[in-house]
Order: C-alpha cells, then sequence, then structure tokens
C-alpha cells in the first residue's frame, strides 16, 4: 500500500514545535505543563511521511524553553524596539530581535530613569506653598506618559509582569495603611494633648480664683493668670492640629479603599483571563498527547503488518502477493497455525489511520483556538490590565504624597503658632516676660507681715527599731534547712547532730505505735502524703511533730518518707567507695570469714554513716523481735532495706546488663542480713 494515499498527511511535530513557540510565552504566573504520556518514537515524523526534517526546529516535546521565545527576558528586550512598536500599533505581534541582547532593557530603563530624575528632581519635591494646586500633579503625570508605555510594553514580555504590578499596588496600599495608623495615633495623641492641656488650663484657673491661703499673691498671682492664659492658647492650637490632621487621615482612608478595590476588581479581571489561556493550553495538552497516542497505534499497526508480509512472502511487494508463498510455491491458508489475518491486519491499520486523522484534526483546531486566546490576552487584554494597574498605582503615590505633604504643612503651621504664642515678634508679651515679672522679695515681704500660724514641735528623738518575729513555721519557709539529697556528713555538721533527725523521729514514731503493724516497712503510703510529709521534713525537721491521728495511715506514710531519705542520700549509707568490697565480702561463703569481713568495712565507714547505720540497726532489731506479730523477719527487712541502703550506689550499674543489677541486689540484701543478724557483734551493745 503506499502510504501517500493513506490519509492527508498531518501535522509532523517540527511543525507543530514551530507554531507553538511563534507565541509570546507564558502567561504571568503560569508554569509550562508536562505531558504525562510515555515519550515514544513519535510515527509523525519526516521518517514516515518522507516529510524533509529540520534540524533547526525544536523536537516535538515542547519544554518551558520551547514555549517562551529567548526575547521574554527582559535583559533580552531592546528599549527602541518597544518604542518603535509603541508608534506603530499592527506590529505587537512581531517577534523582538534576539540581536538586540547587549542593549539590555534594564540598563535602557536605567538610563531613562537617571535622565528622569535629572529632569524632575525638582517636581518630585512638594511645595507647600501650592499644595492644593491639583494640576501639578496631572502635568507631572502627562509628561512621564511615555516612559509609562515603556514600562507596561516591558511588564508585557515577561512572566510575572502581572503580579509585579500587583505587588507594587499592594505595597501602596500597605503604605497607606501604615500612614493611617501613623496618623491616627498622631491625631489621638495631639487631641488628647490639647484636651488635657485645657482641662488642666482650666482647673488652674478655678484654683486660682479661691483665694487661698496656701498660694501665692501678689505679682506671682498675676503672672500666674497670664501663664494660664498662655497654655490654653496652645492646646487650642493642639486641638485644631488634631483636626487637620483627622481630615488628611480621612482622605487617605477613602485612597485606600479606591486603590484596594481598584486592584482586587483588575486582579480578578487577569486572573480570569489567565485562567483562558490555561485552559486552553491545557485542551491543547491533551488534544497533543491523543493525537501522539493515535499516531503511535498507527505506526504500530502499520509495523505489524509489514512484519507479518515479511515473515510470510520474503521482499516480495506486498501488491504483487497474490495469495502463494514465493518460497514453496504453495496456496498459504488463512487459517493455518500461527498464521495472522492480512484482513484483520488491514482492519486494524485503517482503523488506526482513521483515528489519527481525527486526532491530527482536533488537535489542529484546538492549536488555532489557543493561539487565538493567547494573541488576544497578550496583545489586547495584558496590556489593558497593567495599564490600569499602573494607573492607579499612579493615583495612590501621588495622592498618599499629597496627603503627607498637607499633614506637613498643618505641622508646621501648629509648630509656628506655639513658637509665636510663646515667644511673640512684637513687643507683646511672651512666656518669658511673664515670668520676668514675678517679684519674689516684695511678695515674701508682703507675705511675713501677716500673722504666723504657730506649727506642732517636732519630735527629734530617734525612732527604736523593732523586729518582728516570725513563727517558726514561716521561718522554716524562708530559711529551709534541706536534708533530702544532702550530704550526711554536711547536714549532721550544719545541725550540729550526730543522728539525723528524721531517722530519729520516724523511728520513735513507728516504736511507738507500729511494732505490732503487719507488714512495717513492706507496705507504701500514698505518694502525695509521703511527698507533703517529705515537704515538712525538708523545711525544718525539728520542727516536725508527728501527730497520733489517723495512726494507720500515718504509719505507712513515716515508713515511706523514711526510706525515701535514705534513697536520696547523694552517697549511700555504705558510701559508694566502700560498695565493691561490701559486695564482694557478702560472697564468701564461710559465714564466720564474711562476718569478719563486713564487720571490718562497716567500723572504716565515716563517722556520721557509723553512727546512723548503728541507729537504724538497732531500730530494725526492735522490729525484727517482733516479727511473730508484725510478721517481718531478718530477711523480709533484708530485702527492703538493702536496696534501700545502697542506694546511691545503685546508679552506677544502671547501665549493665539487668542480671548484674539482680545480682548486686542480692548481694546488698545479704550485707544488710549479716549486718543485722549480728548486730550486737558488729555493734557495742551498751551504745
Amino acid at each position: 500500500m503506499d502510504t501517500q494515499d493513506m490519509l492527508s498527511l498531518p501535522l509532523n511535530n517540527a511543525q507543530i514545535a514551530l507554531i507553538t513557540t511563534k507565541g509570546t510565552g507564558t502567561i504571568s504566573g503560569m508554569s509550562s505543563k508536562k505531558s504525562k504520556h510515555k515519550k515514544t518514537k513519535s510515527v509523525s515524523g519526516p521518517e514516515i511521511f518522507n516529510i524533509p526534517n529540520d534540524d533547526s526546529k525544536p523536537t516535538h516535546r515542547r519544554t518551558r524553553s520551547s514555549r517562551a521565545p529567548t526575547s521574554t527576558s527582559i535583559g533580552s528586550i531592546n528599549l527602541q524596539q518597544i518604542k518603535q512598536s509603541l508608534n506603530q500599533p499592527d506590529s505587537s505581534s512581531t517577534t523582538l530581535n534576539q540581536s538586540s541582547k547587549s542593549n539590555s532593557l534594564s540598563e535602557s530603563l536605567y538610563n531613562t530613569n537617571n535622565k528622569l530624575e535629572d529632569n524632575t528632581h525638582s517636581s518630585n519635591t512638594i511645595d507647600l506653598n501650592v499644595l492644593n494646586n491639583e494640576n501639578s500633579f496631572a502635568e507631572k503625570n502627562t509628561i512621564n506618559s511615555a516612559e509609562n508605555e515603556w514600562i507596561i510594553q516591558a511588564l508585557c514580555e515577561i512572566e510575572n509582569g502581572f503580579q509585579i504590578i500587583l505587588d507594587r499596588v499592594k505595597q501602596n496600599s500597605n503604605s497607606c495603611k501604615d500612614a493611617i495608623a501613623f496618623l491616627k495615633k498622631r491625631a489621638i495623641i495631639e487631641e488628647e494633648y490639647g484636651k488635657a492641656m485645657l482641662k488642666l488650663c482650666q482647673g488652674a484657673m478655678e484654683n486660682n480664683g479661691k483665694e487661698k491661703i496656701e498660694t501665692k499673691q501678689g505679682t506671682y498671682n498675676e503672672s500666674w493668670n497670664q501663664f494660664i492664659e498662655l497654655h490654653e492658647k496652645i492646646g487650642n492650637n493642639r486641638i485644631k492640629f488634631a483636626e487637620a490632621i483627622g481630615n488628611v487621615t480621612d482622605n487617605l482612608f477613602t485612597l485606600l479603599k479606591n486603590t484596594e478595590r481598584s486592584r482586587k476588581q483588575l486582579k480578578e479581571a487577569g486572573l480570569k483571563h489567565q485562567k483562558a489561556v490555561t485552559d486552553s493550553e491545557t485542551l491543547l495538552e491533551k488534544a497533543k498527547v491523543k493525537y501522539e497516542t493515535s499516531s503511535e497505534a498507527w505506526e504500530e499497526a502499520i509495523l505489524e503488518k509489514e512484519k507479518h508480509f515479511v515473515e510470510h512472502y520474503g521482499n516480495q511487494n506486498m501488491q504483487q502477493m497474490s495469495g502463494y508463498n514465493t518460497i514453496t510455491k504453495k496456496k498459504v491458508s488463512l487459517f493455518s497455525k500461527n498464521n495472522t489475518n492480512p484482513t484483520k491486519l488491514q482492519k486494524v491499520e485503517d482503523d488506526a489511520r482513521n483515528k489519527a486523522a481525527q486526532a491530527n484534526e482536533a488537535f489542529k483546531q484546538q492549536l488555532i483556538s489557543t493561539n487565538t486566546t493567547r494573541r488576544e490576552f497578550f496583545r489586547k487584554n495584558l496590556p489593558k490590565i497593567l495599564r490600569s494597574l499602573k494607573e492607579t498605582n499612579d493615583e495612590c503615590d501621588n495622592t498618599l504624597q499629597y496627603n503627607l505633604g498637607k499633614y506637613s504643612l498643618a505641622y508646621e503651621n501648629a509648630l509656628m503658632s506655639d513658637a509665636t504664642t510663646i515667644s511673640p515678634l512684637n513687643e507683646a508679651q511672651g512666656l518669658r516676660k511673664i515670668v520676668q515679672k514675678i517679684d519674689n522679695s516684695n511678695d515674701f515681704i508682703d507675705y511675713i507681715r501677716k500673722p504666723l500660724y504657730k506649727g506642732t514641735k517636732f519630735e527629734k528623738n530617734d525612732i527604736p527599731f523593732n523586729e518582728y518575729k516570725m513563727q517558726p513555721e514561716t521561718y522554716a519557709i524562708i530559711h529551709p534547712k534541706s536534708i533530702f539529697g544532702i550530704k550526711l556528713a554536711e547536714q549532721l555538721n550544719r545541725d550540729n547532730l550526730e543522728i539525723p533527725e528524721i531517722l530519729t523521729k520516724c523511728a520513735n514514731y513507728i516504736e511507738r505505735y507500729g511494732i505490732n503493724y503487719v507488714g512495717i516497712y513492706r507496705l507504701s503510703g500514698s505518694n502525695s502524703s509521703v511527698q507533703k510529709l517529705r515537704t515538712l521534713f525538708d523545711r525544718d525537721a525539728s520542727q516536725v511533730t508527728l501527730t497520733d491521728e489517723n495512726v494507720q495511715d500515718t504509719l505507712i506514710n513515716v515508713t515511706g518518707v523514711l526510706k525515701l531519705y535514705f534513697r536520696e542520700l547523694p552517697d549511700s549509707l555504705f558510701t559508694q567507695e566502700l560498695y565493691s568490697e561490701f559486695i564482694e565480702a557478702s560472697k564468701i561463703e564461710d559465714e564466720r570469714r564474711r562476718l569478719v569481713e563486713i564487720h571490718e568495712l562497716v567500723n572504716r565507714l565515716p563517722d556520721p554513716n557509723y553512727l546512723t547505720l548503728r541507729y537504724l540497726i538497732a531500730h530494725l532489731d526492735r522490729i525484727q523481735a517482733n516479727q511473730k506479730v508484725n510478721k517481718m523477719g531478718i530477711s523480709n527487712l533484708s530485702i527492703i532495706w538493702g536496696p534501700t541502703l545502697f542506694g546511691g550506689c545503685n546508679t552506677s550499674k544502671s547501665d549493665g546488663p539487668e542480671n548484674e543489677q539482680y545480682i548486686d541486689m542480692k548481694y546488698q540484701c545479704k550485707v544488710v542480713e549479716v549486718i543485722l543478724s549480728n548486730c550486737y557483734a558488729i555493734f557495742d551493745p551498751d551504745s
């Protein structure tokens, strides 16, 4: 089959890419969309339809760079071409010459701005004497109209030109808000100042009108009245200035509302046009993908039919094939094994060709529609919106500057009014002359001529100091004598004691009320109650009194706080230094030798630790002596007090294996058991 007779040839990919690159570029704020279709070999290329291949054309896969011409960069736009385009309205679709990159727009705009600054430097400064002449702003806008058109044209050439000028108008709105906020507070300050001044002057005049003996009379009183009147004038000036600031603020607020309304409307219009272009380009991309997919399917159908023909008929022309095998000269059956029906292959190819033709036509129609929409956007809608935004921005600029100038003029008038009030230019009396009229000497002489009033005599003796005596509970709160977490020797030396007072008080209470308590030291009280008791002991143990109310609950709380005290010692009662030796001694199997080793280690303890241990062991011995009732024998007490008395040493083993910690705990209990079982051999019974 001759491929030239299949159908009118669709556009090849090189031609499509060339058409799509003739646009002005992507719209502002819109990114180029990429097809999700898998990249395969195009069926519409020159190798299929024998179309001459142009290597200079871009590939059929459009990228961001292929959609927009290289002249969209603001640095490569010739300002002279923009000027010419303003004089030729019909030439807006002409692509800018890429060879003009040396004459960048940024340099041209910079040189233009420098010239404008030199020519209009004096016009940018507000003349306070002609603030009411609004024609000056109109003349300034007329002079800059040409430059504004250049800027609009330049913004049309870059993708984010629309967003740039939107941001500029937003900056203007924010500047108006700042100015409004400042001037509002400024007006409030001036108004409050003026009202406060008037109120102050009114109060001073009322007090001065009453002839009180407490105030000075004579020349001072006359000058003081004039002094108050002058300040009253200043207060009135400030209220007038506050009203002037309020007028300026109202003007700026109206400007802000108009600017924001215009920006919102223009932004919505611009986004609407942008969305139209984006939607059109999206439809174009879908049509392109469908076109490429259909063309690939057609290509596969052609290749499959060609492959079938070559496998069965060799290199013979397909049109010359008359149903015979050219090699075996035998009739080829259409229903033989592993043989594909040629009619079916032809039908598949025809269907694929028709779909490719339909997709090609749809793609070309969508391409025309998209380019029409893009041209309308870039040549008409976008410049119109940018021009309106620029006008809104210029109006906000000029009006804001004008109103700030009005504020400056009002401020200057207020200051001048205050200055002329305080110090007049003529011979009138100013504030300084009013003060200079006071004659203190004569006023004092007039005052002492009047009867003198006798006053109460002073008590000249020194006032004695009476120190306040605090209650013991309050003093303990301010100056606590902490014992928890404090080294044993340090707290005993501080309190001048041999045995910690918490141990003596808790032991006496337990022996008095809990000697027959079943499970004493094994049961624990509530954490909140124990912590409350801990706080009392940590302030001042000497002030703690253990009551006999609710003995059962108090008893287990007392045992809990006593065990907590020994666990929180920085260095355990058996000391970190002798810890390993105690553990090794407890491992000795010979009881006699084990007792001797532990006895020697106990004797090596520091005096505070030795005396405390001796007192505690004696207390525990009295507990276990009544074990038939309380069920707390030596073994049970050792299990509880072993880890407690070695508590400070357990932290060093916390990083070791769990079985080692368990073994150490076992030997800790063994040490306490040996000491408790042989307490009268280790310690002097008389002590």
